[in-house]
């Protein structure tokens, strides 16, 4: 397997082809993206002599080197995902790989049905079939399928409860006093004025701090932030490309973000001390998810802090989008200041937040009509 991998490789990237056999096996089995993966299956040295029939695993394991090979890790890593809960999902059925002719819309629909009877949710559920049919779909660019076994599956996002905070709960955190918090929380585990009280304090100070610069900056992404480079920051604005949806985005900077990004210097060329420079792609999207996890850690613990305060990367955002909805800004204004390709992205990421609005006017139409106060009392 691992050989029809490189052969497909070398199909596809012909800079491999100069390129000794067994180092690229020993590298390949080397990635620890793709470890689980080698673990099922053997290495076993190529013989040219021999043509393999092309099947789709190991088609797909090559596309996710190849997006690994352009930088984009990101889709990598969920290629990779994806395509191993399927090999789990075909050795329920006794098999390692499977041609393409023989992926029907049948066999991708009782795909769905086994990940949710493992326990996936909708929407994982549909990143993973999404993750298949892009690979699917660039197969079929090169002439390796046809058809779409995919119609009729799940790709789309179930509305999920998106929650945002209040403007009240914004101001509450930016000044909230988390030195005094951190001692009483603290004080029996280390001394106050010790390493690892400082650490902490300023773990959380600066997950704070980049939570409001966030939602100042029109719900910026985590990403989007500490990707953000110098080189985009001048004369008062903040330039930069979304990098889920590559708009172009520019934020007049308020106040208080510059107050932020003054608080915390960098020595790179990021604008915030989060990356580093001279690291490789690779370790540079290592180093972006280890920080995001202690980010969203952080943000936890703040919450709590706050009384269970519902705090997490994305909640800025979601935040944002609502307290300008809440404040009556134009739908057309609110979708270029996301970054939305269209206002119906908009739409639907509006109707998806809480829905304390509605039930406050709800409460109060059912107050008029059954003259009921609010301690429900007639």
């Amino acid at each position: 397997m691992a050989a029809m991998v490189l052969t497909i490789l070398r199909q596809r990237l012909p800079r491999l082809t100069s390129i000794n056999s067994n180092n690229i096996l020993l590298k390949l089995k080397a990635f620890t993206l793709w470890a689980p993966f080698f673990s099922f299956f053997p290495m076993k040295k190529i013989d040219s002599s021999k043509p393999r029939r092309l099947k789709f695993v190991a088609y797909a394991y090559s596309e996710a080197i190849r997006k690994k090979s352009m930088g984009s890790l990101g889709v990598a890593n969920n290629y990779t995902c994806a395509t191993l809960r399927f090999v789990s999902f075909l050795a329920t059925h006794g098999k390692k790989d499977i041609s393409f002719k023989k992926i029907t819309a049948l066999l991708m629909s009782d795909f769905e049905s086994w990940l949710r009877q493992q326990g996936c949710q909708r929407n994982t559920t549909a990143t993973y079939l999404r993750s298949l049919r892009a690979i699917w779909g660039r197969a079929v660019k090169e002439g390796m399928a046809d058809g779409n076994p995919f119609v009729g599956t799940f790709r789309g996002v179930a509305n999920t409860r998106k929650r945002a905070i209040s403007s009240n709960d914004i101001r509450h955190l930016y000044e909230f006093d988390i030195c005094a918090a951190l001692k009483e929380t603290v004080r029996k585990q280390f001394p106050e004025h010790g390493k690892r009280f400082q650490n902490a304090l300023r773990r959380l100070s600066m997950a704070r701090d980049y939570f409001v610069f966030c939602f100042c900056a029109r719900g910026m992404t985590y990403v989007d932030m500490a990707f953000l480079g110098k080189s985009s920051v001048r004369d008062g604005v903040i330039r930069y490309v979304r990098r889920k949806t590559g708009q172009q985005i520019e934020v007049h900077i308020e106040p208080l973000m510059q107050q932020i990004m003054d608080r915390y210097p960098s020595t790179t060329r990021y604008q915030f001390p989060i990356l580093k420079d001279g690291m490789n792609v690779e370790n540079t999207y290592k180093k972006y998810v280890s920080s995001i996890h202690l980010y969203n850690k952080s943000l936890h613990q703040l919450g709590q802090m706050l009384g269970g305060l519902p705090l997490t990367s994305y909640v800025s955002r979601h935040t944002w989008a609502t307290s300008a909805r809440n404040n009556h800004v134009a739908l057309p204004i609110i979708s270029q200041a996301l970054g939305h390709d269209s206002e119906k992205t908009t739409t639907i990421y509006l109707k998806s937040f809480d829905s304390s609005v509605i039930d406050e006017a709800n409460h109060n139409l059912l107050s008029n009509v059954f003259g009921i106060d609010n301690d429900g009392n007639g």
